[in-house]
This record gives C-alpha cells, sequence and structure tokens, in this order.
C-alpha cells in the first residue's frame, strides 16, 4: 500500500519495513542537538565566566588606582628626615607602619584576585576548548548522516566516550551528560 505520494504510508520510503533507517537517524539527529546543546551551555557559561573575570579585572584596576593615590598621600605626608624627634614625628612613624602593613594586605589582596582572573581564563579555555570539541562532534554525526552511514549505535558510543575522556560531568552541574546516563544502566 502506498499514500498519495508514491511512498510508503509509514515514511520509511526505502528504509525498510519497520522503519528502522527514520529511527537510526532521529537517534543520531538527537545525538546531534544534544551536542548543539552542550555546546551552547558551554559557552553560556563562558559569557558569565567571562563578565565575573571583567568586574575582578575592574576590582583590580580600583584598587590598584587606590594604592597609588594612598602612596602619593604618603610621600606628600613625610617631612624633613632631619627634624629633631617629637611626640608628632613619633606618632608619624606608628602611622607610617600601619600605611606600610595597609599596603601589604592591599597588595595580597589585589595579588588574590589577579590568581582568580587567572584561574577563571583558564577554565575559560577549558570550556571553549569542549564547545568546540561538542560542535565538531555534531558536524562529523550530520556528515555521516547526510552520506547514509550514520549508525546510532556508534555515534552514542563516540558520544560517551568523548565525555568520559573529556570528564564532561565537571563542567555541567546541573545536568546530567550522556556519559552518566550511560554509567547508570551499567550499573543497575
Amino acid at each position: 500500500m502506498h499514500d498519495a505520494d508514491g511512498g510508503d504510508p509509514g515514511g520509511t520510503d526505502g528504509d525498510g519495513a519497520d522503519g528502522r533507517g527514520d529511527e537510526s537517524d532521529r537517534t543520531v539527529e538527537e545525538l546531534v542537538e544534544y551536542c548543539r546543546v552542550q555546546a551552547g551551555l558551554l559557552a553560556g557559561r563562558v559569557e558569565t565566566m567571562a563578565e565575573e573575570a571583567s568586574e575582578r579585572i575592574d576590582e583590580i584596576d580600583e584598587g590598584i588606582a587606590a594604592l597609588r593615590d594612598d602612596l602619593d598621600a604618603s610621600e606628600h605626608d613625610v617631612g624633613n628626615v632631619d627634624a629633631p624627634e617629637s611626640p608628632e614625628t613619633a606618632n608619624s612613624v606608628d602611622s607610617s607602619d600601619e600605611e606600610v602593613a595597609a599596603l601589604a594586605d592591599a597588595e595580597a589582596d589585589l595579588q588574590r584576585k589577579q590568581a582568580m582572573v587567572e584561574a577563571t581564563e583558564s577554565r575559560m579555555r577549558l570550556f571553549q576548548e569542549l564547545s568546540t570539541d561538542y560542535l565538531e562532534i555534531a558536524d562529523d554525526l550530520i556528515a555521516q548522516l547526510e552520506s547514509g552511514e550514520a549508525d546510532p549505535d556508534e555515534a552514542v558510543s563516540r558520544v560517551v566516550s568523548f565525555e568520559a575522556e573529556r570528564d564532561a560531568p565537571a563542567y555541567f552541574e546541573e545536568r546530567e551528560t550522556l556519559v552518566e546516563v550511560a554509567t547508570a544502566g551499567d550499573e543497575d
């Protein structure tokens, strides 16, 4: 029996009486979509991290400007070192020690923030690389679909292996990855 356009009523059009060709293609198409979604989520995280890093860089710049202002102010406050010591100059020595300690604390805080920015930039690179790799897998799967060589079992295995090798679950705290689903299925 054929439908109005001469094809099979089930829409398989030569992919077998049971429709496995369409089902296989759908499975691979779903994997392509999954890889694209994962890449998009990673790209979104990179944008968020970039905004956070930019805010920290602004804080660092403000901190450096404040340190410069403090140093300039303390240079102007330094009087004649040859003058005899009085109770007022003795107090200025104490305040000078406090200023040095405050500057050291401020410098340590700036270095900590700078280290946080560098760590964020490293994480951003890792997220970007993983996102790019997901997109490459999606493109490869599309090419296999277009050439008619798409094997859903091989495609699933490829994505699961990729995620296991790249420790993808560590990048998706609020989302279950395919490798986690496969691992949970193996444990049952």
